[in-house]
């Protein structure tokens, strides 16, 4: 980096560094100080740099697989607003792994943006303008970092698994009335939150409904689970956690309560950049009988589980689910069926928190989910008929499902495009001119696709057409105020 011309230019530094949970661990080099103190020294000896403005992004215990990190967010942020003009890491796998998402802001973004970019281990600075290979060079070792994340993430997975089936409880966090013992891995009864576990139980072995004991709990002042965890995390509790009747099931469904410890119930499902919790498998869970002392006995626990064992049976799906909460609480509204002559006819929504909590002030009323549907419905056709949608398809091809295959098809030739570019085949500028054809192409799909939605719905007026899937395509959230008052917050923006 010794032939940077010394251009007269101010420069306003962000110094970018980042840890993951597993690098703190692991390797004290790559600590948020130790990249701190490269990356100044780095600057202090270099006269085109030594006098600029500096400012500190730190992600800490963010994987570099991708690009979802609070601090990068405010620094992308700050790169609109002409903060920063110039950015500097230690090495690039600090900046990220993903080495298409890195390529795409070093070859595309960046320099659209006037931003310098220097990676100092990797020789790496972007005013230098280095030829294709040293490029090529760096698209190597983002490769090298991509797999490496992922054969790491493979051990990491095969070393919890067999912790698990030696009985160690895996998680950082322990269950609700135990503790985490750091040197045997295993739980510990914690004498301050295993008496409200214990008494938990005992209600509901009284025969008291869980909005019962959420009531008893809530009145007597009883603190949640979420009261602990910010009280052990320094956090200043909040008082107005309340106890709701999703945690008593969780305490009463638990095996952890009798001794066993149970790993990977849940686990990751990625789809693109999006991740959310799943369920596992029955297979997938792995449960070890006696490895630490219980707090309730077996045959409590099967009693009181045997009788909630029908709580999964449910036929008939709620379309509204984890949209429609009360504007009051913020709780989701539950749901019941209504039945007539044995014959399901449609459903009520509520909030369940003026059970659990008698103090609180939210809606004590219930609405028809029928009557939900058309206020919901007349609102989504009124925005609708406001955007000025043309299609000349034929009515019998509209199907949102259509340009999935085309869709599919343009991505995977965008990565047959950039594997060219490696290879050289293709110079860059080239390659940014291809891409970014292909990347209108997706766009003008996508566009088709919700256009096809908005269509159906205004050609097909019925309520059959108003399913889950058009309210998870174009409903953010439902707040109800009371039967009579009622907001919509749609995702039209993203979409016209």
């Amino acid at each position: 980096m010794d032939n940077v011309k010394n251009e007269k230019i101010t420069y306003k530094i962000a110094i970018y560094t980042r840890i993951s949970k597993k690098d703190e661990l692991k390797n004290q080099n790559e600590s948020i100080k130790n990249q701190k103190n490269i990356i100044k020294s780095f600057i202090y000896d270099n006269d085109c740099l030594k006098n600029s403005s500096i400012f500190y992004y730190s992600d800490i215990g963010y994987s570099g697989n991708d690009f979802e990190r609070p601090a990068f967010k405010q620094l992308l942020e700050d790169i609109k607003s002409k903060k920063i003009n110039c950015i500097i890491v230690k090495d690039l796998s600090r900046f990220g792994r993903n080495y298409i998402q890195i390529n795409e802001y070093l070859d595309k973004i960046f320099p659209l943006l006037n931003i310098r970019f220097i990676a100092i281990n990797d020789d790496y600075d972007s005013i230098n303008n280095k030829n294709i290979s040293l490029n090529m060079d760096i698209s190597f070792k983002n490769i090298i970092y991509s797999y490496y994340i992922k054969d790491l993430s493979k051990k990491v997975k095969a070393s919890f698994v067999s912790k698990a089936k030696q009985g160690d409880y895996i998680y950082g966090f322990a269950p609700f009335g135990y503790k985490k013992n750091i040197k045997t891995r295993r739980l510990e009864i914690d004498e301050e939150t295993a008496p409200i576990v214990k008494m938990v139980f005992n209600l509901v072995e009284e025969g008291k409904t869980y909005a019962q004991v959420c009531n008893i709990l809530n009145e007597n002042n009883i603190p949640t689970k979420s009261y602990f965890k910010a009280k052990n995390n320094g956090i200043k509790p909040s008082n107005n956690t309340i106890w709701k009747r999703g945690a008593i099931y969780q305490i009463i469904s638990n095996q952890v309560y009798i001794g066993n410890t149970v790993n990977f119930k849940r686990k990751r499902k990625y789809c693109g950049n999006n991740k959310k919790i799943i369920k596992s498998q029955n297979d997938e869970i792995i449960i070890i009988e006696n490895t630490h002392q219980p707090l309730i006995s077996k045959e409590v626990f099967l009693k009181l589980n045997n009788k909630n064992l029908k709580i999964n049976n449910k036929k008939n799906s709620n379309i509204f689910a984890y949209k429609i909460k009360c504007a009051n609480c913020g709780y989701s509204l539950r749901n019941f069926n209504i039945y007539k002559n044995n014959k399901n006819i449609g459903k009520k929504y509520y909030c369940n928190t003026k059970n659990e909590y008698k103090n609180s002030k939210c809606f004590k009323d219930y609405i028809l989910e029928e009557d939900l549907i058309n206020i919901v419905f007349e609102s989504l056709k009124n925005i609708i008929f406001t955007q000025e949608i043309v299609l000349k398809n034929n009515k019998n091809q509209l199907s949102p499902e259509k340009y999935k295959p085309e869709i599919i098809k343009l991505n995977l030739k965008k990565r047959e495009l950039y594997e060219k570019y490696l290879e050289n085949k293709i110079n860059k500028n080239e390659y940014i001119k291809q891409k970014t054809q292909i990347d209108n192409e997706i766009i003008k799909y996508k566009n088709k696709s919700k256009q096809v939605q908005v269509y159906n719905i205004k050609e097909n007026n019925t309520q059959f057409e108003f399913n889950q899937f058009i309210v998870n395509s174009f409903i953010k959230c439902i707040y109800v105020y009371n039967k009579n008052t009622i907001e919509i917050k749609f995702y039209f923006k993203k979409f016209f």
